[in-house]
């Protein structure tokens, strides 16, 4: 009897410290990202929007932890077009390409305070958007920009993500966490729609500014 008391004790002391190095969480912010038609400085082509995610945190020590999760990376870009619009609409055609990622995620904590938060890791991507909007035109061009960008974008792809942030502050169930983040398409976003052999070499990068709330269980 005393042996299985034991054993349940030690079972029940080693879930309590295996809880204790598992946190869930949210975080959102924006991101402002781009494409590889242009330059990185080509401010006014570039998608600004918002981000969010959630997260899994598994504490492996007091300087090392890892992040999964599910996050909705919103990419895209911005640029005129040739088409004539009505007096006061802005001229401006809005790529909207959206995934959901799994991150994989290493996070080292830097410091006496362990307060600075390096990060780097890998996205795993899911297209689930991929349109351009603008305004009814009402002349112009016959060229034409299709609405619907989904035969001509990859369906899954995958990137890189670095970053550095400070936690703001860190009690014994929250910490929040402000974080810079980078992010740059490592395979094609876009495909040749006349054939499956040749991929069109476009790729997209953002840069971050999110902030994180984690509940430690």
């Amino acid at each position: 009897m005393k042996k299985s008391i034991l054993i349940i004790l030690a079972l029940l002391s080693t879930s309590a410290i295996f809880g204790q190095r598992i946190s869930i969480g949210s975080e959102a912010g924006f991101i402002s990202s781009i494409n590889t038609d242009y330059t990185i400085t080509d401010f006014e082509n570039r998608r600004n929007t918002y981000y969010s995610g959630l997260n899994v945190n598994y504490k492996y020590n007091h300087r090392l932890s890892f992040t999964s999760g599910i996050h909705y990376l919103r990419q895209g870009y911005r640029h005129s077009t040739c088409y004539i619009f009505e007096e006061g609409v802005k001229n401006q055609l809005t790529g909207k390409i959206d995934f959901l990622t799994l991150p994989l995620i290493a996070n080292i904590h830097i410091g006496k305070s362990k307060r600075f938060v390096a990060s780097v890791g890998l996205l795993g991507n899911y297209n689930i958007k991929a349109v351009q909007d603008y305004p009814e035109p009402i002349g112009g061009c016959l060229i034409g920009y299709p609405e619907d960008l989904t035969e001509t974008t990859q369906n899954f792809g995958f990137g890189g993500i670095a970053g550095i942030g400070y936690k703001l502050f860190d009690n014994d169930n929250f910490e929040g966490i402000f974080m810079i983040k980078y992010y740059q398409g490592l395979s094609n976003t876009f495909k040749n729609p006349y054939s499956f052999d040749y991929d069109i070499n476009k790729r997209y990068s953002s840069v971050l500014s999110t902030l994180t709330l984690n509940y430690k269980l």
